[in-house]
């Protein structure tokens, strides 16, 4: 028997169809099944979902619905469920779904199960990983909901299409991207976040040690202190970006007290440049401004505005804030809270 499901756009693309299981787009989330159509009202949370937490949850959601005819039946959704926590909501028949394509809907008379196929193994190939072009390409990739082709991610992420199309290919041999159409059609998509985060962490050139230069800026508060610092090198035509833990205080998430702010500075402008620029006085001693040279601009390249300041992408963020000291926990709150993958 074939079933079909209509599903939202972006959890549409969660779904792989298979032979029996029809996937369609909709603004309307059903299954049909057999001559039925049921239903299906979605509940998120994040990837941070834990076990601990599931019977209070499915009390809840049980708690507000009347019927399921009328309702549709609950649906456990998220960027990631692990395995433990999609058995134990399989054991108390609750329905999931998650973006690697772990679904399970449980109705009267219905149980759909769809595991997605393991990725298929590849040998490494010694420790040569990517450069840091190919990290800033990768930053890019992760930020994408849509396909993408290896001409988009090479505009996006300013390298060649001999460079994009090489990574690329990689990752589809690592089993990190899924591949389909073919020739100028041909799109990729990302078939996990998580585990494609999980690899470019790994990798050398992504958290690789940066020149930097230790300076003071006056500020009475750290708010204040990357107003000042992103407004000044803003007028100076400075390309820069607040990045590791201070910056994931912007997002609400870091640190109340950030002891030294790290700032990547565009590899074509030399540091004492940046830091006269700022009126900064460069100092071993009390600084509370640290600035990266921004190798393969990894930092500076698609920035975004927080409160009036210059920040780096959230994946850089991320990357940098485990590089801090004492950085692992800020930066896993912010990747539960904010990347949420």
């Amino acid at each position: 028997m074939t079933a079909e499901i209509h599903l939202p756009t972006r959890l549409a693309r969660w779904l792989q169809p298979q032979p029996w299981l029809h996937v369609r787009s909709s603004d309307k989330a059903v299954l049909k099944l057999g001559g039925r159509v049921i239903r299906l009202r979605f509940v998120d949370v994040p990837a941070s979902f834990r076990v601990e937490h599931i019977d209070f949850l499915l009390h809840s959601v049980r708690a507000w619905e009347a019927d399921e005819a009328t309702h549709g039946i609950p649906v456990i959704a998220s960027p990631l469920l692990s395995q433990t926590i999609r058995r134990s909501l399989a054991e108390r028949n609750a329905s999931y779904l998650d973006s690697k394509g772990h679904c399970h809907l449980v109705a009267t008379g219905v149980l759909v199960h769809l595991d997605e196929p393991p990725a298929p193994l590849v040998k490494k190939r010694g420790k040569s990983g990517v450069g840091v072009h190919g990290v800033r390409a990768l930053q890019v990739l992760l930020e994408q909901q849509e396909p993408i082709s290896v001409s988009q991610l090479a505009q996006l992420s300013a390298v060649s299409l001999g460079q994009a199309h090489k990574l690329l290919e990689q990752l589809e041999q690592l089993g990190l991207v899924r591949a389909f159409g073919k020739g100028p059609a041909k799109r990729r998509v990302v078939r996990e976040r998580t585990e494609l985060l999980d690899w470019l962490e790994q990798q050398p050139s992504a958290t690789r040690w940066e020149p930097s230069l230790d300076v003071a800026l006056y500020a009475r508060r750290p708010e204040e202190l990357w107003s000042r610092m992103s407004t000044r090198l803003t007028q100076a035509g400075i390309p820069h970006a607040l990045t590791g833990a201070a910056a994931t205080s912007l997002y609400g998430v870091g640190p109340t007290h950030v002891p030294i702010s790290l700032v990547r500075i565009s590899p074509e402008i030399r540091l004492e440049q940046a830091a006269q620029e700022l009126g900064a006085e460069i100092t071993d001693r009390g600084a509370n401004l640290a600035l990266l040279h921004d190798t393969g601009k990894v930092g500076c390249w698609r920035t975004e505005t927080k409160n009036g300041i210059q920040v780096a992408p959230a994946i850089r963020i991320y990357l940098d804030a485990r590089s801090e000291r004492r950085g692992d926990d800020i930066a896993r709150q912010f990747r539960e809270v904010v990347l949420g993958y």
